[in-house]
Parts: C-alpha cells; sequence; structure tokens
C-alpha cells in the first residue's frame, strides 16, 4: 500500500512539474507583436523585453533555455507570432531571421567602423559604405537606426545624413566645428568634460599652437589603439596635430550631438592643458609648469 501511494505521489508531481513546464516554457503566451533586439542585448534583458510585451511568460525560463544551449542571438526587428513557443522564438533570434535590422552606431565611430559593423551583420558588403562615403566622415549621424532587409549602402548613407540634418538643424554648422567635435567625441570620457575639452583646443587655436590631440594620430594610423611617444614625430600625416598646425583636413570620427554643443559652447577657461586620470576625469592646466606637475601628482 505505501509503495501504491509513493508511486501515486511521485505520478502527481511529475504531472505538476511536465504541467507547469508546459504552461511556463512551451504554452504560447498568445500575444503577437514586433519585438526590437539590440545587437548585443543581454539574454536576462531579452527576457525581460519578451515578457514586457506579452510575448512569453516566463524570462527566467527564457534566460535559462538560451544559457543551456549557448546560444546567440542577433539583433533585429522580430514579428513573433501568438503561437510560438520559447524554443521557438529562440530559433527565429539565434537564426536572425528578422523583419527589419535594428542597428546602432556608436558616437566616435569612424566610417571604416561603420562599415565593418554592417558587413558584420551581413547587411552590406565590406567596403560598400567605404566607397560612397568617404567625402561623409563626420556626418554620418551616431543613432539607432531600424533598415529594411534589401536596404542599401547608399540608402543607409542617406538616413544618416539626413538624421544629421535633422538633429542638428536648429544649430549653425560648417566643417570647422564637426572636425573640432569629431576629436572633442574621441576625447572626452564623460558628458562634463566635454565643453571644457573643447574650450583648451579652442585656446590653442587662438594662441596658434598645435592641438596636439592624440586621436588625430590614432586616426592617421587607422586605429584607435594606444600610441607611442614615437608616433608624435614618426607618423607623417596632415591629421598628425602634433606636427601639423591647426585642425586636421576633415573630420576623424562621427561625432554625438553633445559633442557638437560642446564646440558650439564651450566652457573657455583659460586652460591649454589637460591628462586623463585612471577614471577617465581631466585634469586642466593653464600652463605647461601647472600641467606637468599635475601629472607627476597624478
Amino acid at each position: 500500500m505505501k509503495k501504491i501511494i509513493i508511486f501515486a505521489t511521485i505520478f502527481i508531481v511529475f504531472i505538476a512539474v511536465a504541467m507547469s513546464l508546459y504552461f511556463i516554457f512551451l504554452r504560447p503566451a498568445g500575444k503577437s507583436g514586433l519585438i526590437s533586439i539590440r545587437q548585443g542585448e543581454g539574454k536576462r534583458e531579452i527576457g525581460e523585453s519578451l515578457k514586457n510585451e506579452g510575448v512569453i511568460t516566463s524570462p527566467i525560463f527564457f534566460y535559462t533555455y538560451v544559457y543551456l544551449r549557448h546560444d546567440v542571438l542577433q539583433g533585429g526587428v522580430y514579428k513573433i507570432d501568438s503561437s510560438m513557443t520559447i524554443p521557438q522564438i529562440v530559433a527565429l533570434m539565434r537564426e536572425g531571421k528578422v523583419q527589419e535590422y535594428l542597428v546602432t552606431i556608436p558616437e566616435g565611430w569612424r566610417l571604416t567602423q561603420i562599415d565593418d559593423y554592417l558587413a558584420e551583420m551581413k547587411i552590406i558588403k565590406k567596403g560598400d559604405l567605404i566607397k560612397i562615403a568617404s567625402a561623409d566622415e563626420g556626418y554620418l549621424f551616431p543613432d539607432t537606426y531600424r533598415l529594411p532587409l534589401e536596404v542599401t549602402a547608399e540608402e543607409i548613407r542617406q538616413t544618416m545624413i539626413e538624421n544629421f540634418n535633422k538633429k542638428t538643424g536648429q544649430y549653425s554648422i560648417n566643417s570647422q566645428v564637426i572636425i573640432l567635435a569629431s576629436i572633442v567625441e574621441r576625447e572626452a570620457k564623460f558628458d562634463a568634460d566635454r565643453p571644457k575639452i573643447a574650450g583648451v583646443y579652442l585656446n590653442r587655436l587662438e594662441k596658434g599652437m598645435n592641438l596636439e590631440a592624440d586621436p588625430t594620430v590614432q586616426y592617421a594610423k587607422g586605429s584607435w589603439d594606444p600610441i607611442t611617444a614615437a608616433d608624435y614625430k614618426k607618423v607623417n600625416s596632415p591629421y598628425n596635430t602634433y606636427l601639423y598646425a591647426g585642425l586636421p583636413p576633415g573630420p576623424i570620427c562621427n561625432p554625438g550631438l553633445k559633442s557638437i554643443e560642446a564646440v558650439l559652447y564651450p566652457q573657455k577657461d583659460g586652460y591649454l592643458y589637460f591628462f586623463h586620470k585612471k577614471d577617465g576625469h581631466a585634469v586642466y592646466s593653464k600652463t605647461q609648469e601647472e600641467h606637468e606637475a599635475n601629472l607627476k601628482k597624478f
């Protein structure tokens, strides 16, 4: 009798667990919709988004399933049907069967980085954007874009430039503003430093000093990797602001709105020098002596 009771109890528990798994894991949540997933978004974040949109019932089960399978989910805009289960939704995202591409272009990327990224996502062929947008460095506005599946490099270029014009239309902007904003974008680690760094460079230009901006040397070398002291003289390029006075010939990246605004509304406190501490915050000085003293101090 005891064995029968134990067996019955185990059977009931098994049925209860199976039903729970079905209702939580396999049963569709019953809601359809278009879901946007950013490239590189975490599994937990995606699970929470899907739960909030009502297309799954358990973000924990979603995360666990993806984690155990070691699946890599592709960013994009997906059409989720009301009959789809968690495994089916994961398969859709693993295979990248998107309705639209959802791409985020970070502030401070140069044209080659944007081209590489779009090629990596198989939106364009590598080099396609570079071929048609080499003169548009600085004006490919960094933002999140929803792109149709059959989008061309020319359409992407046009979309980004139109977005630039829309976001900056209220300002009076010339090429010099964008060139300096691109340097500020690569230099500033925090928003509070943007107008101060812009002020330093504008002060240097007014005094006829070289800008001596490391990112311009990096741009000349074709990489954002750290440079060496020897590069200041060794990299012979008009973009090397240690060797050549004034602004470089063109922007060194595509700046965001905050860096553009920093150049338009700089904080000019008489500073001519700055460097970054390990935490990324900048230290400013008015004289060479003060600058060297601060370097020793920090």
